[in-house]
């Protein structure tokens, strides 16, 4: 074992899991909404049903999830690849060109996604250079249109095959 890990081949040895690919979205007090493409995502509980993320303490959608203690994690579909794209980076208006809507607990809804699972803020806990957030599940939505999930592994998109 290494005392001193460089974070870039940590980062390669975590891209050794395949995830799914997901925006997280929240909206802050004045409205304005916020996202991230995020990975680091999973299923916590069944009862309660209960979701986590894991956001970067220096994410611009950090402060708004916590002040309004709402968010929505949005699995994208296959086709939303570019969509994952403009998300993980960051910018001033990411939902310019993006189809969504306003959920019913205030969280936006990215059109086209697998699901979209709008969660309350019950936990945060400190976790390195993130934040741990779970969250309880209010709502989700399904699209059965959308049915190939968009899959990240070893640095790239990749296909689901069945």
């Amino acid at each position: 074992m290494n005392d001193k890990f460089d974070s870039d081949a940590f980062r390669n040895v975590c891209g050794l899991w395949a995830s799914g690919v997901s925006i997280v979205t929240t909206i802050d007090k004045s409205g304005r909404p916020f996202g991230l493409t995020m990975n680091a995502v999973s299923s916590l509980s069944l009862a309660p049903p209960m979701m986590l993320v894991c956001v970067d303490d220096g994410s611009d959608t950090l402060v708004p999830i916590l002040e309004s203690n709402l968010f929505c994690i949005n699995v994208l579909s296959a086709p939303q690849q570019s969509i994952s794209n403009t998300f993980a980076k960051k910018g001033s208006d990411k939902f310019e060109n993006v189809d969504w809507k306003v959920g019913e607990y205030g969280t936006p809804l990215i059109q086209g996604s697998v699901v979209s699972i709008e969660c309350a803020v019950k936990h945060v806990y400190e976790g390195g250079d993130h934040k741990i957030v779970c969250g309880l599940v209010k709502k989700w939505n399904i699209d059965d249109k959308n049915t190939e999930p968009l899959l990240y592994f070893g640095g790239s998109y990749q296909k689901f095959q069945s």
